[in-house]
């Protein structure tokens, strides 16, 4: 009983599979049969008919001086003459010599052409003051009212073809002189939600090579018009094997006023909502002299090479440099290293926070640049004033709250080869933030403490308000470091540190810490306590003195300068603790 009910059911199925691939192929035949056995030998007399449907999609008047059909294959292909497009005020926009079009049953359902190929177009496209795009006549920009007919009519063919065309490009909002194009190909192809698109062109005469300008786009699902590019996402990419960046800026906005740079360009540009989102360019420079703010001097840097890449998303910026070499002007060489950076503005009860990653950084390099990069006062006045010099092998920091009030940060890294300028103390204070030059360092820090191992090779250590000599010469010294941060109550300890300069040479360990101002007579948790212990296997005599802390009275520290003129020690253990507030510093001579 089952077998028998069932089998009327899969004969109907089949039947009715069976009969829409046959009406299909009736309606296909009948395409067919009506193009070539009906249109094709009377295609002149539907001339005045396809003008009128022409003006209907495209919004201008069309005019077609002729109009011939072949059947070379299934589908014909149509030949038009003298075509003409007009703008609003009746002139002729657009002049096409030869036209081919070629359509398929789906593009004749659709009402437009499966290919459409022009031969040596000369073309007027135009940005005016208002930022709306004309091309040849036609306003092809999206506004409110939806008036995008042009535009639509033009990405709803499957594949349009440029050939040995001229373009003109005006842009009215930079009063620049036009841009004449010759030699130009391109190429479009549409389906209901892809858009690709393809620009081969040659410049004038001293703009540089021929180059290449390719867009990947992606219709927004809900759009029910093509031709409404504002609201594509997508890519750009465009590849300028030898160009005049010069030149280049008067068309294209790049942040900077480039007063001389050539060389090669690949750019990727991420497109979103019709605006530029971020991108990417490789660069290979041979020079560049631009300026990157209005009261920026100019940076001037010789044979750039490397990527560049940003963007900027819901507030987030993000930017990342790969490989990057250059040579100042005054003939430092930047060695190629990369950095990512990433920063969120405080949003709602989101804090700001922020990012960055390093390696191979030429402190330097950087430093002799900085004044003419726009990274704002506060960062030109402190580089300027610390003087960082060294190369940064490997850095990675997290941090929350604003630069000047970090609630939360974690760094750590590698820095060789380190020198930073110290700093003098503020009025009212006597112990300034010390410097150093010649320092390796490996360090893991956060607002709660860190790690360091530090050692330094014929540097020094600049201590301002410790000694009347700030300036210690280290020929070589190793240590290990840890702190603790709780507020304002710090601690401090030194372990494994051995040391040597003309002076002494010995090893040491140490632990400071803040006082508790309750207990102190100082009432201050500064200077602090220490506890100081070491071992000297070498010291000169003579040279004491200068290792007297500032806290000793001046009679005491010249007393010992003067009265100390002789001896060297072979083994001197010492030990110093306590709070140096209460320090008991005597002078020798009672």
């Amino acid at each position: 009983m089952n077998d028998t009910a069932s089998s009327p059911s899969r004969l109907l199925k089949i039947t009715a599979v069976t009969a829409r691939w046959l009406l299909g192929l009736l309606v296909f035949a009948l395409s067919v049969f009506v193009l070539h056995g009906w249109i094709v030998p009377r295609i002149g007399e539907y001339r005045g008919a396809l003008e009128a449907q022409a003006t209907r999609v495209i919004g201008v008047p069309v005019r077609i001086g002729s109009i011939t059909a072949q059947s070379n294959g299934l589908f014909p292909t149509f030949e038009l003459r003298d075509v003409v497009l007009q703008d609003a005020q009746q002139r002729d926009a657009l002049r096409l010599l030869r036209v081919v079009a070629s359509v398929s049953p789906r593009s004749l359902l659709k009402f437009n052409f499966e290919q459409l190929y022009i031969e040596s177009p000369q073309l007027e496209v135009r940005l005016d003051t208002a930022g709306k795009l004309h091309v040849a006549g036609l306003d092809v920009s999206t506004d409110t009212t939806g008036e995008t007919r042009a535009a639509d009519w033009f990405f709803s063919q499957r594949e349009f073809i440029i050939q040995g065309g001229t373009v003109r490009w005006t842009d009215e909002r930079r009063h620049a002189d036009p841009l004449l194009l010759t030699d130009v190909q391109f190429v479009s192809r549409n389906s209901a939600r892809r858009h690709a698109l393809r620009l081969d062109a040659t410049p004038p005469a001293g703009w540089g090579d021929r180059f290449t300008v390719r867009g990947q786009f992606r219709q927004s699902l809900l759009s029910v018009h093509s031709g409404k590019w504002r609201t594509w996402g997508g890519q750009i990419y465009a590849d300028l094997p030898n160009i005049d960046a010069t030149r280049l800026g008067r068309y294209v906005a790049l942040d900077a006023r480039i007063r001389e740079g050539s060389g090669a360009l690949r750019v990727w540009a991420d497109v979103e909502d019709g605006a530029l989102l971020g991108g990417a360019a490789d660069l290979g420079l041979a020079r560049i002299d631009a300026s990157l703010g209005d009261k920026l001097p100019p940076l001037v840097l010789r044979a750039v090479t490397g990527r560049l890449a940003g963007q900027v998303k819901d507030g987030t910026l993000e930017f990342s440099t790969r490989d990057l070499q250059f040579d100042t002007a005054d003939g430092s060489r930047w060695p190629g290293g990369n950095l990512w950076f990433q920063h969120t503005p405080a949003r709602g009860k989101t804090a700001e926070h922020g990012a960055f990653k390093a390696d191979r950084l030429d402190l330097g390099a950087l430093a002799l640049i900085a004044d003419r990069l726009p990274l704002g006062d506060a960062t030109h006045k402190a580089i300027e004033s610390f003087a960082p010099r060294g190369l940064v092998e490997r850095i990675d920091t997290r941090w929350q709250g604003p630069f000047d009030a970090l609630e939360t940060y974690q760094a750590k890294g590698r820095v060789s080869r380190f020198s930073l300028a110290s700093q003098a103390p503020p009025e009212g204070v006597r112990i300034g933030t010390p410097g150093l030059r010649g320092a390796t360092a490996d360090f893991d820090a956060s607002q709660a403490g860190g790690t360091a191992t530090l050692s330094i090779a014929k540097g020094a250590l600049d201590l301002p308000g410790v000694f009347e000599e700030p300036v210690v010469p280290i020929d070589q010294l190793s240590s290990q470091l840890q702190w603790k941060l709780d507020g304002d109550k710090v601690q401090v300890q030194v372990s494994k540190a051995r040391f040597a300069n003309a002076d002494a040479e010995g090893e040491a360990e140490a632990t400071w810490r803040t006082s508790d101002p309750a207990v102190s007579h100082g009432k201050s948790r500064h200077p602090g306590v220490l506890d100081l212990q070491g071992k000297l296997t070498r010291a000169d005599g003579t040279r004491v003195f200068r290792y007297l802390p500032l806290d000793i009275p001046k009679p005491t520290r010249d007393y010992v300068r003067d009265a100390v003129n002789t001896g060297t020690a072979s083994i001197v253990d010492f030990r110093v603790k306590g709070d140096l507030h209460d320090m008991p510093f005597m002078d020798p001579r009672a």
